[in-house]
């Protein structure tokens, strides 16, 4: 019984660290919001695995998230290949959408997360991707993440290469010492916040 117990207790401790969190990004305004992420947009684009990637697999930020337009404007300006997901809701996983530009026809999917229209939904294959933006509630100094509770980002995180960089984005306040994760959670390798660019110890 001691593992359902730990997974249960686990349960609870994410649960209250994404009340918590989620309030915090709330209480933003919108200058401050866009004048933290254009800071961690700067702070990524000085990560070298950032400089080396030639695609970068991104979100597509909901209001109370780090904005993440000039992350890939940037990108495409660079030349990068720029993937966003797609949640596949049947499957209970993520698929990878290319797209060309942010000029491309956008819906609201599950969760109200913009994702391509049917019409211009380019699908890939995870193996093309050289660099994950991953979105979280919460991380910590090894690389734990928190993310919404869906698993989403886990499964994708498993499937992709090992060679392959992972990158979580947020607000000072959702870098913690310590998040509760369990064997199933997938770590980051770096964390990149308004203030710090930390590359995580255990991985």
């Amino acid at each position: 019984m001691e593992p359902m117990v730990y997974s249960e207790s686990v349960a609870r401790a994410k649960t209250a660290i994404r009340e918590t969190i989620t309030r915090k990004r709330e209480a933003l305004g919108d200058v401050e919001r866009n004048e933290k992420s254009l800071s961690i947009a700067q702070r990524l684009f000085d990560l070298d695995a950032f400089k080396e990637s030639k695609s970068v697999f991104i979100f597509l930020s909901l209001p109370d998230e780090v904005q993440t337009e000039a992350v890939i404007e940037e990108s495409f300006r660079l030349g990068k290949e720029v993937f966003v997901p797609l949640i596949n809701v049947r499957g209970g996983c993520l698929q990878v959408a290319r797209i060309p530009s942010l000029d491309i026809k956008f819906v609201v999917g599950k969760h109200g997360i913009r994702e391509p229209a049917p019409e211009v939904r380019e699908i890939v294959s995870p193996s093309r991707i050289d660099l994950v933006v991953a979105p979280g509630l919460a991380f910590d100094v090894r690389g734990n993440r928190i993310g919404y509770g869906g698993g989403y980002y886990d499964k994708l995180l498993k499937e992709i290469s090992r060679d392959s960089i992972r990158v979580g984005i947020g607000y000072d306040f959702q870098l913690l010492d310590l998040v509760p994760h369990s064997d199933f959670d997938e770590p980051v390798q770096f964390v990149v916040t308004e203030t710090q660019l930390l590359r995580c110890r255990n991985v």
